[in-house]
């Protein structure tokens, strides 16, 4: 036995306690007497050297992390080609990227789109065709299809009608011999570009990714054992209708429905972006079919991705799709979904440029992709067994990837928690309640912690403080993460006094049994099963190496604690990275503070610090001290540094705004009753209403704007011009007033005509509508009360109904085409509901819009003045657009 001193305040700080180094003890009285058996552990952390060790742990933690993060390969050049003519050459694919961004942006229906990027594309296919070996087949082709298909995005519905857009489709395949299967391969990118932006991450990287990695295997000397096909798909912006083009597009009315091609596909690898620069990261896989994963972490010499991604993307926390979900909903395979995520403040606007870019950036991509198609490219279908089985796995800080099943990580998840329970009930005496007191204290002080960050995400709304972390993604580990700790430690102090050294084990008791509760849920338990694990081994190693306290706290951080938090701080980073601009679209009633300032908590709490909070227990005063210190820097940087604009010009305040005429039109549906003029701006940041006082002095029109609730309308959809059928996303909007509509040549070629109506049955009532406009249109169709939709002539099913106006079913559909100019037609029959009786009402109220967002169309002269008042911390996406109200008798 030896006499320590136990850490602490009050009358236990002189009171000798007799401790076991490894394990439990008995108290004994000065007088000898027995008292009552309280079971106590060495602690760990008890040398004066700690809160020094800690600090130079938690720096170098943090450093690695984003030396780890940000690091990129060696860019090879074209003198490289002569040396490593089996590698992927950033150099030529840049100058592709360059090229192929030179010339704006690359709306689809534009002819930047339709005409000049195909043709530049089918330009570097030819000139690979030429240098190709002659143990391949090279063939390509341009397609136009036509047909729709049905879209569910954020618990909104609607249809997506597409009609003779732009793809591309090249195959690479082994001749005689060398063809081994019909098996094939696909790999997908999009060329189109959002309005006003160039588009150089989102996506033309990747189409000058795939044309490097066709251009090296068509020279290599031994080929692949299966076919590789390539989709260059020019409408994803239209809401994934290129890829869905590819599958169950007619080029004519009676043509095969999909590319011929399509019924050979295997798997997909599909390629994206939200964001400009860092690595590709995967972010979702399958559906099931682990081999995939095996193959990516087999091959990928950068590899990035977690499972815990892959989660938060499919329950619907990043507002975003991809084509991968048309590949895996219509063609019924698994594939691999792969983005650019860093930097998503350039995502979608003019920022987006070849500029946003290190070349490092399309190295990584070209390795990873060229090695992972060659993998695949020679595996053999006929001995892959297909499943519904999910992976876990995640990149080890970028150099390689672990990958298991998810059956097989809840073993080792039960496995780890249950052996992490024994040995703390071991070391305890079997005193299980004293286990749970331990545990219920470090659920409050969870708790405790969380309600801090809630509080200090409050306190900034309410003080008008909106997202002082926009700039700044690691700050909100010192906003959140301060408070959050603070509190823990001084939850943990109060209910654990006397016996702090037991902080330890309680939080990793509790972690043990969240783990047992949430592994057959969700694949996410493998963060938690790390720390546990790791933290119990370095537990046993550390009190059995060394009696001297230093050194064991050493040991057992090096061990315990290193890698589990360098992990941690490894996935919540870039997490953060991903979220906080998101937070800049994330929707008119998001709550960003608030949601930040939990996930911070969150990570912080229970994957984080849970094995370093201890030490803070244990030098709970100068930590509190610290911790004071530090947050009054903290709130300094808030309000002066930061202050109630978050925005500067390289991350931006998007703002949307459309110079709309809405038409109002009478029963002969020529006649215009009334007209309204305006600006609208629909916001997808939600701090967007609280900034327009800042513009007032440069933009006056600002006084005249009007409050719309897009939920509580009398007009179907407020008589507005959405893009998209978004309504949950943008629930209230702003409209400001102008005395002047839009120029007469483009308002005169937006119109509806109805070709056709008739009753086909005593109920049944057909009508055929023509609509002419520009390339893009959305038309909403609202029955009246008296009648159902049941049936349409598009080639989709119709939807069910989400949205409602006034108690009756609305049908949203968005059409696009392309470059050629065609009507959009559509037949209806609409059935006379049995009891109606003998009421009168229209037949369907319609809303058609019609948009114009490219060309010189785009912009009035009044527009383009109007935006240029706008401020510099702001990026905006300004275009024209025509509503037409109807209501059909």
């Amino acid at each position: 036995m030896e006499t320590r001193y136990r850490g602490g305040s009050g009358s236990g700080r002189n009171r000798p306690v007799l401790r076991s180094v490894f394990g439990p003890y008995d108290d004994e009285s000065f007088n000898g007497s027995r008292r009552k058996r309280i079971p106590h552990v060495d602690p760990l952390f008890a040398s004066r050297h700690s809160p020094f060790v800690l600090i130079i742990l938690l720096v170098s933690v943090f450093t690695w992390v984003k030396y780890a993060d940000n690091r990129l390969p060696t860019v090879l050049t074209e003198a490289d080609s002569r040396t490593s003519p089996n590698s992927f050459i950033a150099e030529r694919a840049w100058k592709d990227l360059v090229t192929l961004t030179s010339y704006g942006p690359r709306v689809c229906g534009s002819s930047e789109n339709d005409v000049r990027t195909v043709n530049l594309i089918v330009e570097a296919l030819t000139k690979i065709h030429k240098n190709k070996l002659a143990v391949y087949n090279l063939e390509f082709e341009v397609k136009r299809p036509t047909g729709s298909l049905e879209i569910t995005f954020l618990n909104d519905v609607f249809t997506n009608s597409y009609q003779n857009i732009p793809i591309i489709i090249a195959k690479l395949e082994p001749i005689g011999t060398y063809l081994h299967s019909n098996d094939s391969i696909l790999l997908n990118c999009h060329f189109d570009s959002v309005p006003a932006s160039s588009g150089a991450s989102d996506d033309m990287i990747s189409c000058v990714t795939m044309l490097e990695v066709l251009r090296v295997l068509s020279r290599q000397s031994k080929p692949l054992r299966n076919s590789i096909t390539f989709l260059f798909n020019g409408a994803e912006e239209n809401f994934l209708p290129g890829s869905h083009a590819f599958i169950a597009g007619k080029v004519d009315k009676n043509g095969e429905v999909g590319h011929r091609w399509k019924h050979d596909i295997r798997t997909v690898i599909n390629l994206e972006a939200c964001g400009a620069g860092g690595r590709e990261a995967l972010f979702q896989t399958g559906p099931g079919n682990g081999w995939l994963v095996e193959a990516y972490a087999k091959s990928a010499k950068y590899p990035l991705g977690t499972s815990i991604g892959e989660e938060i993307f499919q329950r619907g926390f990043i507002p975003s799709d991809t084509d991968f979900r048309i590949f895996r909903d219509f063609l019924k395979v698994p594939g691999l979904d792969f983005a650019f995520v860093k930097n998503g403040w350039v995502y979608h606007t003019k920022y987006d440029t070849v500029d946003s870019i290190p070349q490092g950036s399309l190295q990584n991509m070209g390795t990873n992709i060229l090695a992972l198609t060659q993998t695949l490219g020679n595996l053999d279908f006929s001995e892959v067994v297909m499943s519904d089985a999910k992976m876990v796995y995640s990149d080890i800080f970028g150099f390689f990837m672990i990958a298991y099943s998810e059956r097989t990580g809840i073993v080792i998840n039960v496995l780890i928690a249950v052996g992490a329970l024994y040995l703390i009930w071991s070391d305890l005496n079997g005193d299980v309640l004293q286990i749970m007191k331990n545990v219920g204290v470090t659920l409050l002080a969870w708790a405790c912690g969380f309600l801090s960050s809630l509080t200090v995400a409050v306190l900034l709304d309410i003080f008008k403080y909106p997202m002082p972390f926009f700039s700044y993604p690691s700050f909100v580990y010192l906003l959140y993460g301060i408070p959050t700790i603070v509190a823990q430690v001084a939850v943990y102090t109060h209910f654990l006094k006397g016996i702090e050294d037991q902080t330890w084990m309680a939080t990793k008791a509790s972690l043990a049994i969240i783990t047992l509760l949430i592994t057959f849920v969700t694949r996410l338990a493998f963060v938690l099963t790390i720390n546990v694990g790791f933290g119990i081994l370095g537990w046993i190693i550390a009190r059995r190496a060394f009696k001297d306290s230093q050194r064991r706290m050493l040991l057992y951080l090096l061990i315990g604690e290193l890698f589990p938090l360098s992990m941690s701080f490894y996935h919540s980073t870039s997490a953060i990275d991903v979220f906080v601009p998101i937070m800049g679209r994330s929707g008119t009633n998001s709550l960003p503070n608030i949601f930040i300032g939990l996930y911070t908590a969150f990570t912080l709490s229970l994957p984080g610090l849970s094995g370093i909070v201890p030490v803070f227990v244990f030098f709970k005063n100068r930590f509190f001290r610290l911790s004071a210190f530090f947050y009054v820097l903290v709130i300094g940087f808030v309000v002066i540094g930061v202050g109630r604009i978050p925005y500067t010009d390289k991350t931006p305040l998007r703002l949307h705004v459309v110079d709309v005429d809405r038409n109002w039109f009478g029963s002969d549906h020529r006649t215009v009753s009334k007209t309204e003029t305006g600006f609208w701006f629909f916001n997808l940041d939600p701090n967007t209403h609280n900034m327009f006082d800042s513009m007032k002095k440069n933009v006056p029109e600002i006084n005249l704007m009007v409050d719309i609730d897009n939920q509580n309308c009398k007009d179907l959809y407020c008589g507005l011009p959405l893009f998209f059928s978004i309504t949950k996303l943008v629930q209230t909007s702003q409209w400001i007033p102008k005395p002047t509509g839009l120029p007469g040549s483009l308002k005169s070629r937006v119109n509806m005509e109805i070709t056709q109506d008739e009753f086909i049955s005593q109920s049944r009532r057909r009508v055929k509508f023509s609509f002419s406009g520009p390339p893009h249109l959305t038309i909403v169709f609202c029955p009246g009360p008296q009648y159902e939709l049941v049936k349409w002539s598009l080639p989709s099913q119709i939807p069910k109904p989400h949205v409602f106006f006034n108690g009756r079913p609305t049908y949203f559909i968005k059409h696009g085409r392309g470059v050629n100019f065609h009507r959009f037609e559509i037949t209806i029959d609409f059935e006379r509901k049995e009891d109606s009786g003998n009421e009168i009402g229209p037949l369907v109220d319609i809303n058609f819009s019609a948009f114009h967002i490219h060309g010189s169309d785009m912009q009035t002269d009044r527009l383009k003045e109007f935006v240029s008042r706008l401020p510099s911390w702001s990026t905006t996406l300004a275009f024209s657009a025509v509503t037409n109200m109807y209501s059909v008798l």
